[in-house]
């Protein structure tokens, strides 16, 4: 059911949750979901104006694939050529083609984008502003004070489940968070797609459990590569068992993303070296 956050905008839970920004004739929707009961609910609150996506994952976008509305979809232009080609995606977290059962739970079609814009970004007093790191191209939403921030931190309970979230790139991400952690007063709601609606001394508790987190990951890296020699989804599995998640192929190649972008700027900063072998690229620290 929708969820009232003031001056008419409203919210609509899930993971990931979907923003309504009402206009004078209808509503503008910011990332629609996946499931085809998403799809039905959101046509049937009234008429839709545009729907908005903040970045290319399938799990925000792929109720947006049939849904009708008047201006039509509109994506940043770095994120549509993956919004449009699933197989771009897939590549992206595997390396290649990939057998998306094994990774995602959500099925990856193509949706066509019939806007792409580059920042900056205004649609009738919708804002679209920078928050890379989980994609390289993602973007939240401003309207009214409510800040939509798509996959840029995460709930505690998500992150506690998860150990290593999602991020292209893991230093990026960083600089998101310290963003809006800095930031979290400008705006009096922040909605996370996957996540408790924070606000105020809440947001920057939440936004600073996320800080810690990413450091503790850097940290248990830097930690268990001191003596010894690790491949990325060694080092990633590692961290999740120690963390308590579950390893499974799924969670091992996801996370493997995170600490393989967190690698490369140890690298690009000399502190860890690369190693070729018959086990693969081992990484090192440098002494």
């Amino acid at each position: 059911m929708l969820r009232g956050l003031g001056d008419g905008i409203q919210v609509l839970p899930g993971s990931p949750s979907t923003l309504f920004i009402p206009s004078s004739d209808g509503y503008y929707i910011i990332d629609p979901g996946s499931s085809e009961e998403r799809r039905a609910y959101i046509e049937a609150q009234g008429k839709i104006k545009a729907v908005l996506i903040t970045h290319s994952h399938s799990d925000h976008i792929l109720a947006a694939r049939d849904l009708r509305s008047e201006l039509g979809v509109f994506a940043p232009l770095s994120e549509t050529p993956f919004i449009e080609s699933p197989e771009l995606r897939e590549a992206t977290t595997f390396g290649g083609y990939a057998p998306w059962k094994l990774i995602f739970h959500v099925e990856a079609v193509p949706l066509k984008v019939d806007n792409p814009f580059r920042l900056p970004f205004n649609l009738d007093g919708i804002e679209a502003i920078p928050l890379p790191g989980h994609t390289f191209g993602q973007v939240g939403y401003v309207a009214r004070g409510i800040l939509y921030a798509a996959d840029s931190f995460f709930g505690d309970k998500l992150l506690k489940n998860v150990v290593i979230p999602y991020f292209l790139d893991f230093e990026t991400a960083m600089s998101t968070i310290e963003f809006l952690r800095d930031n979290a007063r400008e705006f009096e709601k922040i909605v996370p797609s996957h996540g408790p609606i924070v606000e105020g001394r809440r947001a920057i508790e939440l936004l600073e459990m996320n800080m810690r987190a990413m450091e503790s990951i850097r940290e248990k890296v830097i930690s268990i590569l001191r003596g010894r020699k690790m491949c990325v989804e060694a080092l990633s599995a590692r961290i999740l068992r120690e963390g308590g998640a579950e390893l499974t192929p799924g969670s091992i190649i996801l996370s493997s993303v995170t600490i393989r972008s967190l690698l490369s700027r140890l690298y690009e900063r000399g502190i860890v070296d690369a190693e070729a072998s018959e086990e693969g690229i081992l990484w090192k620290l440098n002494d």
